[in-house]
């Protein structure tokens, strides 16, 4: 399969090496020049453990591309992945003004079908948001092609991205047609082949588990916060009771710890 992946952040350029270490043809695209010409030239633009080995070897394998033009790969890709930025506007909320940019690029310019798969963490209905923009661009230019929307929602640690990108608890995707089902479904299957779940559902469903995912993170760093209010001491005994407790997943057992700060677990990339 041939991908596209907007934007060359932590969630874009871990996904795109990723991807394409199980096969798939990625390009990544970022408008940023420097960030691109540092990635032609091997230079990671982010720290991640392993990261530059596995950009290189992809890219060496001819596997991995580095362009700051989307138009220009928009013929041969079946999916577009769009992972750029959603920084809080001034009132908390996020801003989808790059989101929309990159659906507008993809209505101005596809020729055929393709997936367009949001990765970053938007709120509920930006699926919706994300179609009208497309549709809007196909309309001005009074053409008729189809194309899906979906939603992936990324659940990565920074310091063990690769990991979790490479055996995932599960893969979470959001569709609205039995089509992008198929598509998605072939992109992850060497995923599928290794044992590890791909969830099928509707994109707000979708949309929702990563906030609902985080908001049970912080849930559980704050009752563990309060439950340390109430000890004079031994509030690592405690948690680690809570921890081995067989009821609990092992997999969010280091959420049982109290902290002074949840910010620094880094939710969104949870």
């Amino acid at each position: 399969m041939n991908i596209a992946i907007v934007g060359t952040g932590y969630v874009g350029l871990v996904s795109g090496a990723c991807f394409s270490e199980m096969g798939i043809d990625v390009t990544c695209v970022d408008i940023d020049e420097f960030k691109i010409a540092k990635l032609l030239n091997g230079e990671m633009p982010i720290y991640e453990p392993g990261l530059d080995d596995l950009v290189a070897r992809n890219v060496k394998a001819d596997r991995l591309h580095f362009t700051t033009d989307l138009t220009s790969c928009l013929d041969k890709v079946e999916v577009i992945f769009s992972a750029v930025g959603t920084p809080p506007d001034e009132d908390g909320s996020a801003d989808l003004k790059y989101v929309l940019e990159v659906a507008r690029t993809v209505g101005r310019h596809i020729k055929k079908h393709v997936v367009l798969v949001t990765k970053s963490t938007v709120p509920v209905g930006t699926a919706k948001k994300v179609r009208a923009a497309v549709q809007e661009e196909l309309d001005k230019r009074g053409v008729d092609i189809e194309f899906d929307v979906a939603s992936n929602p990324e659940f990565l640690k920074e310091g063990a991205a690769i990991k979790d990108f490479m055996t995932p608890d599960r893969v979470v995707v959001g569709v609205e047609s039995e089509r992008a089902k198929k598509m998605m479904e072939k992109l992850y299957r060497p995923f599928t082949l290794n044992g590890y779940p791909i969830l099928i559902m509707d994109v707000p469903s979708a949309e929702m588990t990563k906030y609902a995912a985080n908001a049970m993170l912080a849930t559980r760093i704050s009752f563990m916060n309060d439950i340390a209010n109430l000890l004079d001491q031994g509030i690592r005994e405690t948690a680690m009771c809570v921890k081995v407790w067989e009821r609990i997943p092992v997999s969010v057992a280091a959420f049982y710890m109290p902290v002074v700060d949840m910010e620094v677990l880094a939710f969104p990339r949870m």
